[in-house]
């Protein structure tokens, strides 16, 4: 992730959380919106956020620590902590919702659970990761990208010869990744995906996107 001083301004975490909404924003970016202020010895809000994840072991390690924990980090200090404290026990008292983008189709929900928690195993906490999942549940996923997302670089023939290497399906494609619900720029890669699909013949029924305890269809292949 870039520094804040090479961002643009609208491309802050701040102004892009104004203008987007926090759903758009990387766990880092949400974190040094929280700090406020970098450590004040050229390390910057955003580069102090991404070492707070990465000492304490991401959103998991950050959502269980207490205040030793927290001093304990280097550029954390009793006003940082307290900050922190503070938005995670706001998040642990709010009351459970479900909107429209949280919903989710009863028939993917065992499968999908079950990919996404083995793959959590296999990467560290906050990374991205594609993988593909045969429909049926059967079998282990096939990861196709460690630390990437979907998005204008993504190159469908590449995930999908992976697939064609793996075996018949059909396959789901899934996307892990912290932060919230489906992008556009991660709807446009699906709905690309699915039609390589069409041309190479894989089949490929849905693309979703996994992220924390929530998961989205993206984009599916009509019947």
């Amino acid at each position: 992730m870039p520094n804040l001083i090479d961002l643009l301004p609208e491309d802050r975490p701040r102004e892009r959380l104004l203008a987007d909404g926090p759903g758009r924003l990387e766990p880092a970016e949400l974190l040094a919106i929280v700090l406020g202020t970098g450590r004040g010895s050229g390390e910057d809000a955003l580069q102090l956020a991404e070492r707070v994840l990465r000492d304490v072991g991401g959103l998991d390690g950050l959502a269980a620590a207490d205040l030793p924990a927290l001093l304990g980090v280097g550029g954390i200090g009793p006003v940082k902590a307290a900050r922190i404290l503070a938005a995670l026990e706001l998040a642990r008292r709010a009351p459970a919702r479900t909107t429209q983008h949280d919903a989710v189709e009863p028939a993917p929900v065992e499968p999908l659970a079950a990919c996404a928690e083995r793959l959590r195993g296999q990467v560290p906490a906050g990374e991205r990761a594609v993988l593909g999942v045969r429909a049926d549940g059967a079998g282990e996923p096939v990861t196709l990208a460690l630390g990437e997302g979907l998005g204008p670089q993504t190159r469908p023939g590449t995930l999908l010869v992976r697939l064609l290497d793996a075996g018949p399906g059909p396959w789901w494609v899934a996307v892990l990744r912290p932060g919230g619900p489906p992008t556009p720029r991660e709807r446009d890669a699906a709905d690309r995906i699915l039609a390589a699909a069409t041309l190479l013949g894989v089949r490929v029924g849905r693309v979703f996107v996994v992220a924390g305890r929530h998961y989205w269809p993206v984009a599916e292949d009509a019947p």
